[in-house]
């Protein structure tokens, strides 16, 4: 166990592993059968002793001869001097496994951490048949996490395995319950009756609104305002147990219109229904992305305003700098009472060092804390937040096994509103919306109805093979407002895509959500989306209809009759289609937002219909499939999700598969990708590459002069007929105030010129486009009659104000 290269246990296989370098004794040998309350030893019976009213009831009775009293887990006095309490240290991670913790008393002495609360893991990370590999990183792939009880015993065994006086530096915390679950309680109560050898200290840590973590877990959204939690906050209340909680303050979106930290409303509400229950608020609520500016305000009258409410600090805490460390020293100092600072490494303590070098980041922040202050924030309050501590006599008399069917939005008022008035300052907002705007989006002269007039500001004309129609919520500012602004950037045609997603606003979100990332909320398959297309393009005069090449692809592609959807569409407008896309397979956070738990990929076998039809036809199939996993800690030049687009290319030769943003997705590329693509595109002649969306900000260009990298340029001229660009821009094209949203997404691409040869620029920018998407395209023109006469606009145009975050029917336009 001491080897550099720790293995990995379930923690049911732990029971004698304790590090032998440990200040830990050795486990003591296996006792004989357990009774509940009881254990038998060769010579005494021993009973369980418990807290408060219940230890002192039985002092008061006269034990029976040959008995004597056995101090439960976690409560027996330790031969080590205070030093700094980790207020959640996590055993156990993901996979359900764990190095021991044997092993944490190791990493604890090296790191002067004398005591900590101790928790298992409350979800466990699913491997499906789509993933090659377990994943080492929960957030690395989107397979699904589901509640798995078991892993309160799991801790329990590991602290079995330990003498009392090393026992007694944990304070165990139960969290193997589902907390949308209003029966949790009786599971609960179950456990902590079955296991009286042990004195749980608190329940946690319970996962809130966590970003990734939220959206893979099978399940309703956990937030602290729903029924079950209230019941969960009930009993802690009636045990006099604190709660540990990881919820973020505010969705992860960086939408303009999302600024206030929408979360905090009801975890406050929470706080205040039950103002005798201390509850640690992980991480101060602070997550990696989202927008943050403005939260030190909203932190500080938490804390404030509810003195029940806690917060840790944490490394991760310190380096995202969402509260500078200036700020965060002076919270500590303001609410010396109120912050405790903590681990987050689970289960694996010595990969990397990590449990070590989280205490050297905490540690350094705490140095410059006062005398006082430091005392309490490294030790003492957690001491005091974890302490043993009476049940209450008396029960909870809320209505908590009452059910009320909400038909109005709660916090909303009388109506349900789409934009929270409590959320957001909507004057300064609409400040915003009308100021004019700035030169990024400024309308370029020089192109009308698609044909150049004159170059004085538009540098290359371009073919856009990646514009959504349609956003997540299936508005859109039509047709009108995507043609102006085509020709206000100096796109010659684009190929129009509809959206296959729909975004749920969730019954558990306080306003509606415009984006798929802008809440925890569910997409589902919406396949409406391909008549909206259908509709827009058939509402347009012929001289507009050649400049616009649509496509279908509102279908769930883990659906084997999902080409039954395909065949009528193109039945109803033969013709009409230039191929199927965007299919979305594996995708970012969206794959883990679509309310199916069977992961879309690019070679599922409901796919295979749907490339033959695509080959039958002569059309292109565009294809969302990331290379690789997600947000890998390292680059390991290994790209987990490729051989399934070979195996398809190699199953379909004759498939003209698009490959949509080369298949980067945001956080999922290696250094070496174009390397990976270059070969792709040798061995398999149809390929053709989408280079839209982030792939060219966060992995062709150098961020430094925003043109492509070395090793890009060589690509593109080693293969110049294989790449298109796109600007992936959803339903909204030109803002109220006037501003060109298109523009910025294509002009960026043009410096490509700056590195490229001229011919390969025209080829990228233009050409294989043309080729690819319109060549030989017998348009379906009015003049040909039938179902092809321009047809009545159908649809309003909707402008959405980005920074008030709400659409406008806009002159009443139809498109």
């Amino acid at each position: 166990v001491c080897s550099s290269k720790l293995p990995r246990f379930f923690p049911g296989e732990m029971a004698s592993k304790v590090h032998p370098e440990s200040s830990a004794a050795a486990p003591p040998a296996p006792k004989k059968a357990q009774k509940k309350g009881s254990r038998i030893t060769c010579c005494l019976t021993e009973s369980y002793g418990y807290p408060a009213a219940a230890a002192a009831s039985a002092a008061a009775a006269a034990p029976a001869k040959g008995t004597a009293a056995v101090v439960p887990i976690g409560t027996a006095p330790v031969q080590v001097q205070d030093g700094i309490y980790d207020c959640h240290a996590h055993l156990i991670d993901f996979s359900q496994e764990t190095e021991g913790i044997g092993q944490l008393l190791k990493e604890m002495d090296e790191c002067g951490v004398s005591h900590a609360a101790i928790f298992g893991c409350p979800l466990k990370k699913n491997w499906s048949e789509f993933e090659k590999r377990i994943s080492e990183d929960v957030y690395n792939d989107t397979d699904i996490l589901y509640y798995f009880s078991l892993t309160d015993l799991y801790l329990l065994n590991q602290l079995k395995i330990l003498p009392p006086n090393q026992a007694g530096r944990f304070a165990p915390c139960l969290c193997g319950f589902k907390p949308t679950d209003r029966s949790a309680v009786k599971q609960v109560n179950a456990l902590i009756e079955s296991h009286p050898e042990v004195i749980w200290r608190g329940f946690g840590k319970i996962y809130g609104r966590f970003s990734e973590i939220t959206n893979m877990t099978a399940g309703p959204v956990v937030n602290p305002a729903h029924p079950a939690f209230y019941m969960m906050m009930a009993d802690a209340s009636q045990r006099n147990m604190p709660v540990v909680l990881q919820h973020n303050a505010c969705s992860e979106s960086s939408k303009p219109y999302k600024t206030a930290f929408e979360y905090i409303c009801e975890l406050e509400d929470t706080l205040q229904k039950y103002s005798d229950v201390q509850v640690l608020w992980v991480d101060c609520g602070i997550y990696v992305r989202g927008q943050w500016a403005g939260y030190k305000d909203q932190l500080f009258r938490m804390l404030s305003e509810n003195p029940n409410l806690h917060v840790s600090v944490t490394s991760e805490v310190l380096n995202l700098q969402k509260l500078t460390t200036k700020e965060l020293t002076e919270m500590a100092e303001q609410f010396s009472d109120q912050v405790m600072v903590g681990s987050k490494t689970m289960g694996l303590f010595t990969k990397a060092q990590a449990y070590r070098k989280e205490w050297e980041i905490i540690q350094k922040w705490t140095g410059n804390l006062s005398k006082e202050t430091a005392k309490k924030v490294l030790f003492s309050n957690a001491q005091k937040f974890y302490s043993v501590k009476e049940k209450k006599q008396t029960v909870f008399k809320a209505d908590q096994n009452s059910f009320e069917n909400k038909l109005m939005h709660s916090g909303t008022g009388a109506i349900i509103r789409t934009k929270s008035d409590k959320l957001h300052d909507q004057a300064s907002a609409a400040k915003k919306d009308a100021m004019e705007p700035p030169e990024k989006n400024r309308m370029l002269d020089g192109m009308k109805d698609g044909v150049l007039v004159h170059d004085a500001e538009i540098k290359h004309v371009t073919i856009d093979i990646h514009l959504h129609m349609l956003d997540f919520l299936q508005k859109s500012a039509g047709t009108r407002k995507i043609l102006a602004a085509m020709d206000g950037c100096g796109v010659e045609k684009a190929v129009m895509i509809g959206m296959p997603c729909c975004k749920k606003w969730s019954m558990s979100e306080p306003e509606q959500p415009l984006y798929y990332q802008d809440d925890n909320g569910q997409c589902y398959f919406y396949s409406y989306a391909d008549q909206m297309v259908a509709d827009a393009w058939l509402a347009l005069p012929d001289v507009s209809r050649k400049r616009f090449a649509p496509v279908m692809g509102s279908f769930n592609p883990t659906d084997i009759a999902a080409v039954d959807h395909v065949e009528r569409m193109w039945t109803k407008y033969p013709g009409l289609w230039r191929g199927l896309g965007e299919v979305m397979c594996r995708h970012d956070d969206l794959t883990s937002l679509l309310m199916e738990d069977e992961t879309p990929v690019i070679n599922h076998m409901a796919l295979r219909p749907i490339y033959e039809w695509c080959i039958e036809k002569d059309l292109n199939c565009m294809v969302h499939q990331n290379a690789d996993r997600t947000a890998e800690a390292e680059d390991d030049g290994d790209y987990e999700y490729l051989w399934e687009v070979q195996q398809v290319l190699e199953a379909f030769p004759d498939l003209k598969l698009i490959w949509c943003h080369a298949g980067v997705s945001r956080r999922t590329f290696e250094e070496n990708h174009h390397e990976m693509i270059d070969k792709m595109v040798s061995d398999y002649p149809n390929l053709h590459v989408d280079m839209s969306w982030v792939v060219w900000e966060e992995c062709v260009c150098d961020p430094a002069t925003a043109k492509p990298k070395k090793g890009w340029a060589e690509l593109f001229e080693k293969h110049p007929t294989r790449f298109s660009i796109g600007s992936d821009q959803v339903g909204q094209f030109i803002n109220p105030a006037g501003g060109n949203l298109l523009k910025p997404e294509i002009v960026k691409y043009w410096t490509i010129a700056d590195v490229c040869s001229p011919e390969t620029t025209k080829a990228v920018l233009h050409d294989n486009a043309q080729r690819v998407w319109f060549e030989g395209w017998d348009v379906p023109t009015s003049d040909k009659g039938g179902r092809w006469v321009k047809s009545e606009p159908l649809m309003k145009g909707e402008l959405l104000y980005h920074h008030q975050g709400y659409f406008e029917w806009a002159g009443q336009e139809m498109y």
